[in-house]
């Protein structure tokens, strides 16, 4: 009997990868959807660049520890502000690919000025020293035995803080908006025009790939973050030219944004998924500002540190691929569950190794979570919201999961990092993401009951129940997902 089973659900799942690959396939041989593949290549090519190397270039820079933290929880601030503005925004134009393209060449811009910061860093002859030097530091690896010692000014250093800060700020406004412009823009295809969102978005986790491996060679080899730099703002600009070629001309503008969104909103699944990405977003916050000085300090070079990436990125192309169409049978819940405990696993694992090489396997575990938690998210979101609002919940999902919940995780570690270690802060964050995991799994099985019980047909839980919840008025128009 066992063994009957056994042979039953191998069959449905060797079925199911069969199936999945021949969908997979088609859509990569679709001219229609090639286009948003290339810009999602390119708009996460531009940040994955610089993604991992940017605390390094802090620290190079000479900010301490602190303000590093500082830096990145007001940079999670800003999400709670902009990206919803950004959606609303985006909503009531309708059709803002002007705008989305507008925002990816600013972010380009700003990209590029990240080497117009100057350094607090300055060199001397070890002679020169005598032992004393005012108003500046040593840095921590540097010894007087050397010929030249590297000190920090420490008045430069407020000035080179805050430009810092504002130069980061700024990219990190306009990235964010001009992400959810373009996610939301696939979206509305998906709902719209058949696109497969996990194909596509699985072409941005590619990008990142190729790119973060490049920055960190780049950086090794030159002994400067300046070429970064460049790439970034040049994969921006490319970006910027693809989005005004996606169509979104089917996407009508909000009548009533304000009662569409809130009406919505209020509703037992979209607080649980908010929830959730709170939860999320404090035990990812933490760990995304520290773990890069963290490996540094472990003795990883920059090359490490953008093969952290690089090595992940298969494993969550994979899972966002199997994650956009098994969900559909199995409800997105388990998904979204799956991939909080393994972000427990991963936090778990790093506050064991000593050697920062082991980082990459634990990788691979984190990435894999990404591919199971966000696809699974932006799935259910795709499901739960109509086409008219869908850029505003997009945004709001953004201020919970990027700018909350990372803020409130960066600032909280932050102030523990005066009394813990790294790991100790790491097993924290671990076990609150296995209670988040099991915390929403009860609520989401407890609801699913429910409505089986109460037999809903209006508002199922299970996506497979029910189709995509879009305007009426765009169901009789014929979409495509770009323009050719």
């Amino acid at each position: 009997m066992q063994m009957a089973k056994f042979h039953v659900w191998s069959n449905k799942i060797k079925t199911f990868f069969i199936e999945e690959i021949k969908n997979f396939t088609k859509d990569f041989i679709n001219p229609r959807h090639i286009l948003l593949k290339c810009t999602y290549f390119f708009l996460l090519s531009a940040v994955v660049i610089l993604w991992p190397q940017l605390t390094i270039h802090q620290k190079s820079l000479g900010l301490t520890e602190y303000q590093t933290g500082t830096i990145e929880a007001v940079v999670s601030a800003s999400h709670i502000i902009f990206p919803i503005l950004g959606g609303c925004v985006g909503d009531k134009v309708g059709n803002y690919k002007i705008l989305m393209a507008f925002f990816s060449l600013i972010s380009g811009v700003v990209a590029y000025s990240f080497t117009w910061i100057p350094s607090a860093v300055i060199e001397i002859p070890a002679s020169n020293t005598n032992g004393s030097l005012p108003n500046s530091s040593f840095e921590a690896n540097s010894s007087a035995s050397s010929s030249v010692i590297k000190v920090t000014d420490e008045n430069q250093l407020e000035i080179t803080f805050w430009i810092y800060l504002c130069v980061r700020l700024l990219y990190a406004i306009f990235f964010a908006v001009t992400y959810i412009f373009f996610d939301a823009a696939v979206m509305a295809n998906t709902q719209n025009a058949d696109v497969n969102y996990g194909y596509q978005r699985a072409w941005g986790i590619m990008g990142s790939f190729v790119s973060s491996y490049l920055g960190g060679v780049i950086v090794g080899k030159t002994g400067s973050f300046t070429e970064i730099f460049y790439i970034s703002a040049a994969l921006q600009t490319v970006s910027a030219f693809l989005m005004l070629k996606v169509n979104i001309n089917f996407k009508i503008p909000a009548v009533s944004l304000t009662n569409n969104f809130f009406q919505q909103l209020f509703t037992p699944e979209p607080i649980l998924l908010i929830g959730v990405l709170f939860f999320a977003g404090m035990f990812s916050g933490y760990f995304e500002t520290f773990m890069y000085l963290f490996l540094f300090d472990l003795g990883g070079s920059t090359e490490l540190l953008g093969l952290t990436v690089t090595v992940g990125a298969p494993f969550e192309f994979v899972m966002t691929l199997v994650t956009c169409n098994m969900a559909k049978s199995f409800g997105y819940g388990p998904f979204i569950t799956l991939g909080v405990l393994l972000h427990a696993v991963h936090h778990f694992g790093v506050c064991l190794i000593e050697n920062p090489w082991w980082i990459l396997p634990l990788e691979a575990i984190g990435s894999a979570s990404d591919g199971f938690l966000m696809t699974a998210s932006m799935g259910y979101l795709t499901f739960l919201c109509p086409t008219e609002t869908i850029a505003s919940f997009r945004g709001l999902f953004a201020i919970i999961h990027d700018g909350t919940g990372k803020m409130l995780g960066t600032l909280i570690g932050t102030e523990l990092r005066k009394y813990l270690t790294h790991k100790e802060i790491l097993a924290i964050w671990g076990s609150i993401a296995v209670a988040t995991a099991i915390t929403y799994y009860s609520a989401y099985y407890t609801l699913k009951k429910y409505r089986s019980t109460s037999n809903s047909t209006e508002h199922e839980l299970e996506p497979e129940q029910k189709g995509t919840n879009s305007n009426k008025e765009l169901s009789r128009i014929d979409n495509k997902a770009c323009e050719t």
